[in-house]
């Protein structure tokens, strides 16, 4: 037996044996679907004095796998480093479900190099689960939500800077793409290239945002760059009115969340916008044509991020569970 184990569970697994497990919940904050899986058979069960048995609670976000995720990039971004010497830190967003959110900060050699260092990282290990890519210059603080927005508020230009990546490999864990394990990723250039400075605009909203769509029931603007709407009707359709509209042509992004949604807890809020689209479905743009055949992207970057049918159900804890853990609290860290 091995000495440094803390549990051993001997088995046997049958071949072609498979019985449904799940739904769970999991770090994306919704349920898992369930699925045909191989069966153990235990026969028996050995473990040392006073074990340990390793777990870590999972769910909405921040739950005990923020630490974890959080350990793991920091321990692993130097060797990122090691290959890419363009990249100065990169940071995946818990708040996101970590695989939602990865944002780069980049001191590009040459133009459109970070484009080249996003596609590298789109085809490495894990870091190919990612769906959403953000690029932003060395001078910006990846880690800090605040400074990616301005960095997007400031170089970000979608006619350039916007690119859409169809029919990829997705994780087991999104449902948002056409099919289980398949889906989209987009990678958002917010460099403004070697030398980009440029000066942020002064933005502007109409008075009566819930007049351009109705059923938005709440409505925020995030770093004076991205208009979050909160609607009780079609996401889809409240997003397009409002990226089509002129008097919203100063902001950057629109995005419409479903009503279970904090609208005002940042961390339920990026959450709630990074878990819940796919870019070739919910993504839109005030205006798109062809270039021979690229696509090109302008204006209002538009995403609908509600709750769709079809979606696996937000992880809601059991009251009865939370009342036993509560009851128990100062018996678990004596």
């Amino acid at each position: 037996m091995p000495a440094h184990a803390e549990f051993i569970f001997e088995g046997v697994l049958q071949p072609r044996e498979r019985r449904v497990e799940g739904p769970f919940g999991d770090h994306f904050g919704h349920y898992s679907a369930s699925g045909e899986h191989p069966v153990f058979e235990i026969k028996r069960v050995t473990h040392r004095k006073n074990a340990i048995y390793p777990a870590t609670v999972v769910g909405r976000p921040p739950q005990e796998d923020r630490y974890l995720g959080d350990a793991a990039q920091l321990a692993l971004t130097p060797l990122v480093r090691l290959i890419r010497r363009e990249v100065k830190d990169m940071w995946a967003y818990y708040e996101a479900g970590f695989h939602n959110l990865l944002v780069v900060s980049v001191d590009p050699r040459y133009q459109r190099e970070p484009i080249k260092t996003a596609l590298g990282i789109l085809g490495d290990g894990q870091l190919s689960l990612t769906k959403n890519l953000v690029l932003v210059g060395p001078d910006v603080n990846p880690r800090d939500y605040s400074q990616v927005m301005q960095a997007i508020r400031r170089n970000f230009d979608p006619e350039q800077d916007f690119h859409l990546i169809a029919r990829t490999a997705a994780d087991t864990l999104d449902f948002t793409g056409e099919a289980l394990h398949k889906g989209s990723k987009m990678i958002l250039d917010a460099t403004g290239g070697p030398l980009g400075d440029g000066a942020p605009s002064a933005v502007a909203l109409p008075a009566n945002i819930g007049a351009i769509a109705p059923g938005i029931t709440k409505h925020r603007l995030v770093g004076k760059t991205m208009l979050v709407v909160q609607t009780s009707g079609s996401g889809r359709e409240a997003v397009q009115k409002l990226v089509d509209n002129p008097l919203l042509g100063s902001v950057k992004i629109v995005v419409a969340i479903s009503e279970d949604v904090d609208i005002n807890d940042n961390e339920n809020l990026m959450w709630g916008i990074f878990t819940r689209f796919d870019a070739v479905l919910d993504v839109m743009f005030s205006r798109s044509e062809f270039h021979g055949l690229a696509p090109v992207y302008s204006g209002v970057l538009g995403i609908d991020a509600t709750w769709k049918e079809g979606y696996q159900k937000p992880l809601v804890m059991d009251p009865e569970i939370v009342k036993k853990v509560d009851s128990k609290w100062s018996q678990y860290w004596k």
